[in-house]
């Protein structure tokens, strides 16, 4: 069998080449990177998100925004943003700028890269973020575009070694890019396209138009594996409950939350606190908002994992519906009328929770900004 190298000259050569390529991320300095926009403008349409909307409202529109929707899909498929601006526009006396900034896949990483690039370039007076843990434990799948070893290697310092490798992996495999950019400048996907991988998977209309939020016409899919979706009828539930049913979290109405986890890990933990140091930085309310799921339906009492107050060590507002009261009088096979799967609302959830939910958020909003 022939060697793998002709020498041991060769064999030194792709040595060095390797150990170059592993320390490029080291070696290459903020000088040598891109603008973070061009982050945004080399992902598409893609089923991850709606990137060069992203792109557009973080480095392209300009003003102030009153409310932010932001995290991963669970805030693209649960809020219908514009109902949200016309009632807010309606207290205000005024256009007001509502937003919703999400992307696929969870994890607190991923929400503190895309808030730090959001403060840096907007004033963001209202941030309504949830819970963004990621069950499988790991970086989110977003990481080797968003994370720059020049620009964020602090955060390592206080990560677990596994987790400190895999973000310093994510840098390599994202270093092409970023040199590439340097030179070539990549212009984002078009705006407004006629279709896109979004809009003919999730069967949904222009994100853009709905300022970020996606309204899907998908039914149930009982799947957790392959999109088998069913068919998607419209569906308007008859219940009792009104936005007076929202709790705040007060001493008054806490006996309707619950905090039973599962326990988030230490890291992921991190990044959420690094997320609310920068909204404390930059004068940004934070409002955590529980989006109800199909498994939890009959629970009475609303559930996070951990008293954010306390976890993220800054004010921090928490609202949401008892379950049981949300689908009161509904039958399993109803409330799955509202969702696409197991995790996200469709265009029937969309428009039953919404109005509900808004009035309380415009009353923090009011409250935060007098």
């Amino acid at each position: 069998m022939r060697p793998a190298f002709a020498s041991t000259g060769h064999a030194a050569a792709v040595g060095l080449l390797l150990l170059v390529l592993m320390l490029l991320p080291v070696l290459v300095g903020k000088s040598c990177l891109p603008p973070r926009e061009q982050v945004y403008s080399w992902m598409g349409w893609e089923t991850s998100g709606a990137h060069p909307y992203n792109h557009h409202l973080i480095f392209e529109e300009k003003g102030d925004i009153d409310i932010a929707f932001m995290g991963s899909s669970k805030a693209e498929f649960d809020i219908d943003t514009p109902l949200v601006e016309e009632k807010l526009s309606a207290l205000l006396g005024r256009t007001a700028t509502v937003r919703t900034l999400a992307w696929g896949g969870g994890g607190f990483d991923e929400l503190y890269f895309v808030a730090k690039d959001l403060l840096q370039n907007r004033k963001v007076k209202m941030i309504v973020f949830y819970n963004e843990y990621r069950y499988d434990n790991e970086p989110n799948s977003l990481a080797p575009y968003v994370f720059r070893y020049a620009d964020d290697a602090d955060i390592l310092t206080t990560l677990p070694l596994r987790k400190k490798l895999a973000y310093y992996y994510a840098a390599i495999l994202g270093m092409p890019k970023n040199l590439l950019g340097k030179f070539r400048f990549a212009l984002p996907a078009e705006l407004h396209p006629k279709t896109s991988l979004i809009m003919e998977h999730f069967q949904t209309g222009d994100v853009v138009n709905r300022l970020g939020s996606f309204a899907s016409r998908l039914g149930f899919n009982y799947s957790t594996i392959f999109d088998d979706y069913g068919t998607f009828i419209p569906y308007t539930p008859k219940t009792a409950v009104k936005p007076s049913d929202v709790s705040i979290y007060s001493p008054e109405t806490r006996d309707q939350f619950q905090f039973s986890g599962p326990p988030i890990p230490d890291w992921q933990l991190q990044f959420a606190k690094r997320f609310a140091a920068l909204a404390r930085q930059h004068s940004v309310k934070l409002v955590l908002l529980h989006f109800p799921l199909p498994d939890e339906m009959r629970s009475a009492r609303i559930n996070e994992p951990v008293f954010w107050p306390d976890v993220l060590r800054t004010d921090v507002s928490m609202i949401g519906i008892p379950p049981a009261t949300l689908f009161e009088g509904l039958k399993d096979d109803e409330v799955r009328k509202l969702y696409k799967d197991n995790l996200h609302l469709n265009e029937n959830g969309q428009k039953y929770f919404t109005p509900l939910i808004t009035p309380a958020l415009l009353k923090i909003y009011a409250e935060s900004n007098h």
